[in-house]
């Protein structure tokens, strides 16, 4: 099939190109040269509607990636990150629409559910975000059901929890706790680190994507792995541990943190039943073994 991927030179994009590149024609489509060998790129943003018309002209499926992520980013510019996720989802759509795109695949998030009344989480379980990057993607949503609804184009949405792996940006948890663990930095909790997360190994998070390429048809699935829930300060601890570590580890108030305690989740874990019916998915890689892949 001909696949482009928007945002294919992000951490996700480029493990998931390597994953398809042999089987498929891939376009990525991103404002950042790709890595990958032997795929095609584009250099394009997500809010030219015209250039995204253009380029996605022949092709079977569109995986939307693209988006302004990390905490950082998206709670200092709130107004970017609400345009970018939600006028580039539209222009993404309006472009699949004019060139017939059998199928879109958008990456959605665990944050469009919020503080969670009940855990696991399923997919029926109402949204409630609380954060401006879970409203950019809850809207993301429904815009990719109205135009499926309009248009005919069959999508599959997918909520990821907390993928980490090697070639993730340090600005995240998992990848920060690492590289500090390894120099034997201090390690810096933001909270009582009681946060409750369950991780998922990139290598899983891309097979659940490439499982909905022919299945998963008009659904929304949790993509994630639940087998290990940890507290932030477990994982630091396990962290330490694999990495024969000397670090010190700290805790950092909420109120001096980016992300305030009112934006904080304290709970995240799935519940992938859904996802392991329909798509066949099971998550294979451990915390421990993951850990390891992003150092060795």
């Amino acid at each position: 099939m001909k696949i482009a991927i928007t945002g294919g030179s992000g951490f996700i994009g480029t493990n998931l190109s390597s994953l398809l590149k042999s089987q498929h024609d891939i376009l990525i489509l991103d404002r950042i040269p790709s890595k990958i060998q032997d795929v095609d790129f584009t250099e394009c943003d997500l809010l030219d509607s015209k250039k995204l018309s253009d380029v996605l002209e022949g092709f079977d499926i569109v995986i939307h990636l693209a988006a302004a992520v990390g905490v950082k980013l998206t709670e200092e510019e709130p107004l970017h990150t609400l345009n970018l996720n939600i006028q580039g989802t539209q222009n993404i759509l309006e472009s699949c629409k004019k060139n017939h795109v059998k199928k879109i695949i958008f990456a959605s998030s665990s944050e469009i559910y919020g503080e969670a009344i009940h855990i696991p989480i399923k997919e029926t379980d109402t949204p409630m975000p609380i954060t401006n990057y879970g409203v950019s993607k809850i809207t993301g949503e429904e815009y990719v059901k109205a135009y499926s609804k309009a248009h005919s184009i069959k999508y599959s949405i997918l909520r990821f929890f907390n993928a980490y792996g090697p070639g993730q940006s340090n600005s995240f948890v998992m990848s920060e706790f690492v590289f500090k663990a390894i120099a034997n930095k201090t390690i810096t909790i933001h909270g009582n680190g009681e946060q409750l997360r369950a991780f998922c190994h990139i290598s899983d998070i891309v097979n659940g994507i490439s499982l909905c390429l022919d299945k998963g048809d008009n659904e929304i699935f949790n993509i994630g792995n639940n087998t290990e829930p940890v507290t932030i300060f477990e994982l630091a601890k396990t962290i330490k541990k694999i990495t024969n570590s000397k670090s010190e580890i700290t805790f950092l108030p909420f109120e001096d943190t980016e992300r305030k305690r009112t934006s904080e989740i304290m709970k995240r874990i799935p519940d992938i039943t859904k996802a392991q019916n329909i798509l066949g998915y099971n998550p294979r890689i451990s915390l421990n073994e993951g850990i390891k892949t992003i150092f060795q």
